[in-house]
């Protein structure tokens, strides 16, 4: 019944949009041609979201992209500031401080936190894919524009594109000289500083450099600011670290290099190179709560924090609302450097044919931690645990097992309490070579291609060390050495692929794609204490296929109707011998894009079903100690539990998700332009992996995937004044319904209700600015500009375990202004 009442809301959607588009005049669009003041239209937008330049209205697929006034409105400096700017698309970091995306789209949430795995959503850069997502999260000074691409994309952009890809383009050297200076300051002692200066064409040449200082104080302070970790046990450098006073710092230095080489009209080699090194803060993690009734552990927390002096209490915030203070002294900056080079070659054989290369070197290291419990770093205050002696022995027994120490406790006085912290270092290497082929004529468009993709990581504990320690004392702030997991893996793909526009008739299309991929995945993984360390070997080899078949049907040009069934997957792998399959998906989707108006209105409708199998899902491993202590005893080893930090659990399935996306754009009048956005997404399990469920006490339910997502926009250009200078008002509302947060909806722990939803929200950001001042014939731009102007302060991210619960929050309401000259 429910299917069909779906079905029947599908088809009423897209029957209004049919309508709509069948009974108005449309005109064909133009982004780079004219402007929307000169032709008192809209603008075209170009997109290369099938690997060549195209009008984004004549692309069928559900594609976002942002352009610079979204993109300084709502403060985007990576993609994890994409949240609300496509419809159904949410992005926040994942916990850990490893500065991995998380990403939610179309009913998949893409963490990629494990070792040896992929992701659902990939990121590229300048047509070339990341693949470790670790450290994926860095400033680029020089961003074109962004494309949030919805949906599998399994056949051009291969695989870990079951449900979206993400592509940001930085702009190419243009021949012309000039110098670009902007200074940004803001609330929580914010500053950001780019210089941008480009060279004129000399000869076949031309370039630019761009550098960026980013820094923002964190928003949360750190009540355990000042306390030393000392790491010095291993031989990776970290030596000792000091917590800081703010958290969710952000302190980085970007930079950026192009060089173009074009010696004719028809070939052309760009040249980038990239660098950010950041030593950002973790963002901060706040205690909601504890099971004072959990066996053994609830006893120990209890007697932890009850027992705090009033000079330095336990900091506990039930309510789930940001703190302005935390108990996070685990917490020390990261260290995180990435850097990458990459060569576009493009040569246009003859009007018809076009080939181009994209070669790439791409490498980042980072060390994070995170203070995953909210309470790290509290100091046992007296000389017994309180309340140790009025415990069951059963509570006292898991007490000691636990801790794993004497039943005196006297010598752990003074000294810091963990409950459940992570320390992570890993390193990437990738090399990659696409060679790729356009052929276009009145019968025929066609994009075919070939891809090289090599990568070679280390990920997991520090070397040495441990890398979740789990209610602990560490005396003096030392951490020596210990039980720790380290997973090194490599990989080769191999791809093929081609896709074919047949133009049947001149309204009709039929498209038609396929590819081929070779994954040979191997590698070990290391554990145990040093010098005593084991090492499980493993190979992965898969060889899959995806398919794309569609049909287009523009019956003005200024009206896209289309249809097309797509798969893709997620390569496999293996973690610790606990092997996962990949993850498939089969998507059917209905789409209409129209220009109305003369131009003057664009609206943009995708409807979809996507079936997944082999879901992979994310899990710690302190969540699952039988499970991988069970799997662990098959090899002989039953403590396998204490070393594998991440792993990938297969959901079971399948999982179906079922939605729509609409985008609309209007140009009211001269200069004013609003827009909105609303997609809805359901999602349904099936025959969910009865390991996850036991894990959630018997419930397993849907979590960090809303059902509503919206926007509102609005841009007003004013006509030039005072020579060319112009006002520009640009204002972003961005809407999520409410979304369960923890898998099982029905705890009853008082401590953890909270955290069972993040309520609905709104993030509104705007900018104001005075654009084009000539002073002196400095071309100048003055701006003002807010992020979270509501400020919001709602939860983003719940972590419940079965004795304590902790989260992390919306960043505060942050103000600001920026100037910008150009000469």
């Amino acid at each position: 019944m429910k299917g069909n009442i779906f079905q029947s809301r599908s088809r009423l959607l897209l029957s209004l949009a049919l309508a709509s588009v069948s009974v108005l005049p449309g005109y064909a669009m133009a982004q780079t041609a004219p402007a929307a003041e000169e032709t008192g239209g809209l603008e075209e937008i170009i997109v290369t979201a099938q690997k060549r330049e195209q009008s984004m209205q004549d692309v069928a697929i559900a594609v976002t992209a942002l352009t610079q006034d979204t993109i300084q409105a709502n403060r985007v400096q990576t993609v994890n500031d994409l949240t609300g700017l496509a419809p159904g698309v949410t992005v926040r970091p994942s916990a850990g401080g490893v500065q991995i995306p998380t990403f939610t789209m179309r009913g998949a949430v893409s963490y990629g936190v494990v070792p040896g795995s992929d992701k659902q959503v990939s990121v590229y850069l300048d047509g070339v894919y990341i693949s470790s997502p670790r450290g994926s999260i860095f400033d680029l000074p020089d961003v074109a524009r962004i494309e949030v691409l919805r949906g599998p994309q399994g056949t051009l952009f291969g695989r870990n594109s079951t449900a979206g890809a993400v592509s940001v383009s930085t702009r190419d050297p243009d021949g012309e000289a000039g110098v670009t200076a902007s200074v940004s300051v803001g609330n929580f002692d914010q500053y950001r500083f780019r210089l941008s200066a480009s060279t004129p064409q000399i000869g076949p040449f031309s370039g630019y450099f761009s550098f960026m200082r980013n820094y923002k104080r964190g928003d949360i302070r750190n009540a355990g600011a000042g306390t030393l970790w000392d790491r010095s046990a291993s031989p990776g450098g970290y030596n000792v670290g000091v917590s800081p006073r703010y958290l969710g710092t952000k302190d980085a230095n970007s930079y950026f290099a192009a060089l173009n080489f074009e010696p004719s009209d028809s070939f052309k080699t760009v040249y980038k190179f990239d660098r950010t090194e950041d030593e950002s803060t973790p963002e901060a993690m706040g205690f909601i709560g504890y099971d004072p009734t959990f066996p053994g552990v609830g006893a120990v927390i209890g007697a932890l924090v009850t027992s705090q002096p009033a000079s330095n209490p336990a900091l506990i915030y039930p309510d789930g609302k940001r703190p302005k203070v935390v108990n996070n002294s685990w917490a020390i900056p990261n260290d995180q450097k990435v850097t990458g080079h990459s060569l576009t070659s493009t040569w246009e054989a003859s009007d018809s044919v076009t080939v181009k290369n994209v070669a790439s070197m791409r490498k980042s290291s980072i060390f994070a931690v995170s203070p995953i419990d909210g309470f790290s770093g509290l100091n046992l205050v007296a000389p017994r645990v309180p309340g140790f002696f009025t415990m069951t022995p059963a509570q006292q027994a898991g007490t000691i097992a636990f801790l794993a120490g004497p039943t005196q406790f006297g010598a752990f006085v003074g000294q810091p309490f963990v409950g459940i912290v992570s320390q992570a270092a890993s390193s990437s290497k990738q090399w990659s070579d696409e060679l790729q082929l356009n052929y276009e004529s009145k019968a025929l468009t066609l994009t075919a291609g070939a891809i090289w993709f090599k990568s070679s990581d280390i990920a997991g504990a520090p070397e040495r060390l441990p890398g979740t320690t789990t209610l602990s004392f560490i005396p003096g702030g030392v951490i020596g050495i210990g039980s720790g997991g380290r997973a090194f893996n490599k990989a080769t793909s191999l791809a093929a692929y081609t896709q074919a526009e047949v133009h049947a008739t001149e309204q009709l299309d039929v498209i038609l794609g396929a590819r081929i991929t070779k994954d040979h995945k191997y590698g070990s993984f290391n554990y145990g204490v040093f010098p005593a360390t084991k090492s499980i070997p493993f190979e992965y080899k898969k060889t899959k296929p995806n398919f794309l078949v569609g049909v287009n049907y523009k019956p003005s040009d200024d009206v896209l109707v289309y249809g097309k069934y797509s798969t893709a997957f997620v390569s496999g792998g293996s973690v610790a011998t606990i092997d996962f399959k990949p993850e498939t998906v089969q998507s059917f989707e209905i789409g209409a894009k129209a220009d109305l108006f003369n131009k003057r209105l664009r609206t943009n409708l995708a409807i979809y079903q996507a079936t997944y199998k082999n879901l992979q899902t994310s899990q710690g491993g302190t969540n699952f100690t039988a499970f991988l202590n069970a799997q662990g005893a098959l090899i002989g080893e039953p403590n396998l539990a204490s070393v594998i930090g991440t792993f990938i659990l297969p959901q079971g399935g399948p999982v179906r998700a079922r939605g729509f996306e609409l985008e609309t754009t209007g140009l009211v009048t001269h200069g004013l332009t609003v827009g909105a956005s609303l997609a809805y997404s359901k999602t349904t399990f099936k025959d969910v992996n009865p390991v996850l469920v036991a894990s959630q006490g018997g419930f397993y339910v849907p979590t960090l995937r809303p059902k509503w997502t919206g926007g509102l926009w609005g841009q007003f250009k004013s006509e030039p004044f005072a020579g060319d200078a112009r006002f520009v008002l640009r204002l972003d509302a961005n809407y999520r319904s409410k979304m369960h947060m923890d898998a099982n909806p029905n705890r009853t722990t008082p401590a953890f209700l909270a955290l069972r939803y993040s309520p609905s929200t709104w993030i509104v950001n705007g900018r104001a600015a005075i654009t084009d001042i000539n002073l002196g014939g400095v071309k100048t731009e003055l701006a003002i500009w807010g992020k979270n102007l509501t400020n919001d302060d709602t939860f983003t991210y719940a972590l419940v375990t079965g004795f304590e619960a902790s989260a992390n929050y919306q960043a505060a309401r942050s103000l600001g202004a920026d100037l910008t000259i150009s000469f």
